[in-house]
């Protein structure tokens, strides 16, 4: 078994943090959270959801879902909908401030996404965002 500072798991955790940190920083500009924000991206990628899609798409558990979908209600930054097929079950969709925090934060986001692409190199990003994915894909079954 190779040290941990050369494991697998521990080169990942560190590649997620320098990738991360910098996205902290903004996001403590606002008072957000990295769960929150990915919940918030997900609701404008995908529009009105369900929690339970929530929680699989922005990889966090439902627990953690329902909480900060309650503190970006408070915030006044989703809203929730009754689903018009299953009244029992809600939807949520994105306030007209949180449309506009997830704009202005995006733009930011970008540019330091393009400072990766130009440190690390953008062909040298899409192939390793292709081969985490596939290595992801290829150990789901393990879960």
């Amino acid at each position: 078994m190779p040290p941990f500072e050369v494991s697998l798991g521990a080169t990942l955790l560190g590649a997620k943090e320098s990738v991360i940190a910098p996205l902290r920083t903004i996001l403590r500009e606002y008072n957000v959270t990295e769960p929150q924000w990915r919940v918030m991206r997900v609701i404008n990628d995908r529009g009105l959801t369900d929690a339970t899609g929530l929680a699989e798409t922005s990889l966090l558990r439902a627990p953690s879902v329902t909480r900060i979908l309650k503190e970006l209600e408070e915030r006044k930054l989703i809203i929730r909908k009754t689903d018009p097929d299953d009244r029992r079950r809600m939807l949520v969709a994105l306030s007209a401030d949180g449309q506009a925090f997830v704009q202005e934060t995006s733009r930011r986001m970008v540019r330091l996404l393009n400072e990766y692409s130009q440190r690390f190199g953008s062909d040298r990003l899409d192939a390793l965002a292709a081969e985490l994915r596939a290595l992801s894909e290829s150990l789901q079954d393990m879960q």
